[in-house]
C-alpha cells in the first residue's frame, strides 16, 4: 500500500507539472492576443480540461496523503453537483442519475478531495447494484437533532447538520452483508477496488460526521451522510487577472522541468522582475553563492534531479540570509514542502498555477515580509 501510495503521488506531481504549462501558455496567449476575443472559443475548453485533470490528481494526492486532509468550506450541493460530470463515465449506460440539490443548504467543512472519492466510491457502488436499467438519486438537505430526535440519529450530537443521500433502485443487500459492510476488506465483488465501505465510513468520522444504510433485497439502497453544518460562507474565487508589469526585483527559478521554466521566466520578465535559472539544486547553490548582486525570492521546487528541496533550502539561506523563498511543488503541501515552511520559507503554491496566480503570490509574499 506504501509503494501505490508513493506511485500515486509521483503521478500526480509529473501530470501536475505538465498540466501548469498548458496552465500558464493558455495565459500568456491570452496577454499576446488581448485584442483577439475568439480565441477565447479555444483556450476556455482547454482550460476547463485542465481544471477536471486538476480535480483527478488531487484524488491521487488525497490517497499519497493517506489519512491526512485539507478542509475548506463548501456548500455539499455544489460538491456533488461538480464531481458527477467527474465519475459518471464509469457508471454503466443504462443508469440514470436524478439529483435534488437545492441551493439553499447549509455550509460544511471537509477535505473536497477526499468527499470526491466518498461520493464516487458509493456512485458506483450503487451503479453495479443495478442489474439493467435504473436510477440513482442525489439529493442534500438540512436536518437539526435534538435532543428529542437524537434516537433517529444514532452516532450525532444535537446540532445542525447537512445530508447527503445517494438512493438506488438496483438489488439490494440482506441482512448479513449490510451488517458487514463497513468491516474493513469486506467486499460483495469477485476482486476488490476502488474505496472500500470501510474507507469510506472512517473518511466520514474523520469529519465529525455519520454514515448509514438501509438496505433490503430487491428494494434497492439509501446511504445517508450527515456532516455538521457551519456558519462560514464558501469563499468564491475571483477570477485573477494579469496586471502590467510592475515587478521589480531578480528573482531565481528552480525548476527542472524545461517547458515549465520557460513559461514561469517569460511572464515574470513580462512583470518586470529579473529572472535567474537553475535546473539542479547545485546550480541553484552555485548562483545564490555566486551571484555578482542582489536576490530578492526564489521559487523552489522540491523534486530536483540531484536533490531534494528541503536539503537545498538551508543551503541558500546560509548562501542568501535574507532570501525569500516560496514553495512550488506538484505534490501537495503536506510533507516536504512543509517542511521547508516550517524551516522559514514564506510561501507555497501547488502546480498547476496561472501566472496570474504566481503574480499574486509574489506580491503578497513581498508585501508581508
Amino acid at each position: 500500500m506504501e509503494a501505490i501510495a508513493t506511485l500515486a503521488g509521483g503521478i500526480a506531481h509529473q501530470f501536475n507539472n505538465a498540466l501548469s504549462v498548458i496552465t500558464g501558455n493558455l495565459e500568456l496567449l491570452k496577454l499576446d492576443l488581448p485584442e483577439h476575443a475568439f480565441i477565447g472559443k479555444y483556450t476556455k475548453p482547454m482550460a476547463s480540461s485542465v481544471d477536471r485533470m486538476s480535480q483527478l490528481t488531487n484524488q491521487l494526492l488525497a490517497y499519497a496523503r493517506g489519512g491526512q486532509y485539507q478542509v475548506e468550506t463548501i456548500s455539499l450541493s455544489d460538491f456533488a453537483r461538480n464531481t458527477l460530470p467527474l465519475i459518471e463515465h464509469a457508471l454503466k449506460p443504462s443508469v440514470d442519475i436524478e439529483t435534488h440539490l437545492p441551493p439553499d443548504i447549509l455550509n460544511v467543512k471537509a477535505d473536497l478531495t477526499q468527499l470526491q472519492m466518498v461520493l464516487s466510491a458509493i456512485v458506483s457502488n450503487a451503479s453495479e447494484a443495478i442489474e439493467s436499467a435504473g436510477h440513482i438519486r442525489i439529493s442534500s438537505k438540512n436536518e437539526k437533532v435534538t435532543k428529542e430526535n437524537a434516537e433517529d440519529y444514532p452516532g450525532l450530537n444535537p446540532g445542525l447538520y447537512v445530508a447527503l443521500i445517494i438512493e438506488d433502485d438496483g438489488k439490494g443487500m440482506d441482512q448479513e452483508t449490510r451488517s458487514r459492510i463497513f468491516d474493513p476488506f469486506f467486499t460483495t465483488k469477485f476482486q476488490g477496488r476502488g474505496l472500500s465501505m470501510a474507507a469510506v465510513y472512517g473518511i466520514i468520522k474523520k469529519h465529525g460526521g455519520m454514515i448509514s444504510i438501509d438496505s433490503a433485497l430487491d428494494q434497492g439502497t439509501v446511504v445517508r451522510i450527515h456532516l455538521p453544518a457551519v456558519e462560514q460562507e464558501v469563499e468564491t474565487p475571483r477570477e485573477s487577472k494579469i496586471e502590467s508589469p510592475k515587478g521589480t526585483g531578480t528573482i531565481l527559478i528552480i525548476e527542472d522541468e524545461g517547458m515549465l521554466m520557460n513559461v514561469i521566466q517569460d511572464f515574470l520578465k513580462r512583470m518586470g522582475y529579473r529572472v535567474l535559472e537553475a535546473s539542479t539544486g547545485r546550480e541553484a547553490i552555485h548562483i545564490a553563492e555566486s551571484h555578482n548582486g542582489h536576490i530578492d525570492l526564489a521559487l523552489l521546487d522540491i523534486v530536483l534531479p540531484d536533490m531534494e528541496g528541503k536539503t537545498i533550502y538551508p543551503l541558500l539561506m546560509k548562501a542568501r540570509p535574507g532570501l525569500k523563498v516560496i514553495v512550488c511543488s506538484g505534490y501537495s503541501i503536506d510533507g516536504p514542502a512543509q517542511d521547508i515552511l516550517d524551516a522559514g520559507a514564506q510561501g507555497f503554491i501547488q502546480k498547476p498555477f496561472s501566472p496570474a496566480t504566481l503574480s499574486e503570490k509574489i506580491k503578497g509574499v513581498f508585501k508581508s515580509y
